[in-house]
């Protein structure tokens, strides 16, 4: 039963395995993404998408090991051990430049993200230990057997167009699990973003020591999440271990610490975020970005948003995220217009993602099912509606940029400008 368990798992030639706990979740029709309707072959999507990562994770580890067998729990864990032995000296060596990589880390995320500069307010924290209090580690319990129930419902097919309150609920789960996916896909660009040769000129000039010190300990950390269930499981149980966080925070509440000085005007949002070490602080700030834009695709009701919040935005959910998540952002990119990234697109990206997370969850997990899809028609048929929506979301920025040019908004003032001009479309932004 073992040995077919996993011949379900396509590893190819590759003679480096998964942890077997973890092929066996992958494996089960009640794992997080094996019921969402964007994973038309259950389980067997999951499977693909998660050994097409780990195959990808394998070899960059492999790479920088200089192609060491990687196969064995012994030497894996002495991998493990040599590369974590790494982390005194790099956090030494960042303390003194505390400032300057911080700056940093926010330069390199806005420009690897395009995002603008005004948009939101970005607060990094390096080298510290987050915070991990305030973290929901579990799923929040249904209020009574009523609810319960509903965690048994069928999932529509999606040419339904009538849906009762649970069924629209169940449907804003799935969306919001792949939407986190996406999330976390994004942000594990985060983790190798000091490669870029800007960024490592920078880092070089500091200490030569840090480019290849990080290059180690993110290829262990990448590999252990395949390779270490139980270990990662603890973590995201417990909060143990956890070296980052990130949350959104109004920067005009009373007692916040953004908000300027007086008379001066701040992004409406600030992105907190803290790494112990620079690669983990960027994957923190992207994943701000990437959560700030992700808002947009809450539910309008807000009984269901928060009912969404509760089931699904836990940290017990984040391993599996950032498994599959990686899969699914390249999917989208192979499956976008190449137009969204040209040089005289820069930034039109985001606007996509903003239209994309509005769309219903029904039309939502359609389009991203054909996305993942293995038959070449249902993405090109996901590339049709890319398009669409590039169009649209090009007349957004347009449109974006004519409103700040009226309004007499700079680029400082952009966060405020974007809310009241989202609002002058009818389009709210769930804090």
């Amino acid at each position: 039963m073992a040995k077919k368990l996993k011949e379900q798992l396509d590893y190819g030639n590759r003679p480096e395995r998964m942890d077997p706990s973890l092929e066996r979740k992958l494996a089960s029709p009640d794992s997080l993404y094996a019921q969402n309707p964007a994973m038309r072959k259950g389980p067997a999507d999951v499977q693909r998408l998660v050994s097409q990562r780990f195959g990808k994770v394998a070899d960059k580890l492999k790479e920088v090991v200089g192609n060491r067998n990687i196969n064995s729990r012994q030497v894996q864990g002495m991998i493990y051990h040599e590369m974590m032995g790494k982390l005194r000296n790099i956090m030494s060596i960042e303390a003194r430049h505390k400032d300057e990589l911080e700056q940093l880390a926010v330069d390199a995320c806005l420009q690897e993200q395009q995002v603008p500069e005004g948009w939101y307010q970005i607060e990094p924290h390096l080298g510290e230990q987050p915070d991990t209090s305030d973290f929901r580690y579990q799923p929040e319990e249904p209020e009574d057997k009523e609810d319960d129930e509903k965690e048994k419902l069928e999932i529509p097919s999606f040419d339904i167009e009538d849906l009762t309150h649970e069924e629209e609920l169940e449907l804003e789960k799935h969306k919001r699990n792949i939407i986190n996916a996406i999330i976390q896909g994004s942000a594990k660009r985060g983790h190798y973003i000091f490669q870029e040769p800007s960024i490592k000129a920078r880092l070089d000039a500091i200490d030569p020591s840090l480019y290849g010190d990080y290059l180690g300990i993110m290829a262990i950390n990448d590999f252990m999440y395949f390779t270490m269930e139980q270990m990662i499981e603890m973590m995201s149980q417990s909060g143990q271990g956890v070296a980052g966080k990130v949350s959104l925070e109004d920067a005009d509440d009373e007692g916040e610490e953004g908000g300027g000085e007086e008379g001066e005007e701040q992004p409406d949002t600030k992105i907190v975020a803290v790494g112990m070490i620079f690669p983990i602080l960027c994957h923190e700030i992207i994943k701000g970005l990437e959560e700030a834009k992700g808002r947009h695709g809450h539910s309008k009701n807000p009984d269901i948003r928060e009912k969404v919040r509760g089931a699904v935005d836990v940290l017990s959910n984040e391993p599996m995220q950032l498994r599959i998540g990686p899969e699914i952002v390249e999917k989208l990119r192979h499956a976008m217009p190449d137009e969204i990234f040209d040089e005289s697109n820069k930034g039109l990206i985001n606007w996509f993602h903003i239209l994309l997370y509005q769309i219903p969850a029904q039309e939502f997990l359609e389009i991203i099912g054909n996305t993942i899809s293995e038959d070449e028609s249902k993405v090109k048929k996901a590339t049709a509606r890319f398009r669409e929506i590039m169009k649209e979301a090009m007349t957004m920025k347009e449109e974006f940029e004519d409103y700040k040019e009226e309004e007499g908004i700079d680029s400082e003032d952009e966060d405020d400008g974007l809310d009241d001009f989202f609002s002058s479309l009818g389009i709210s932004r769930p804090k």
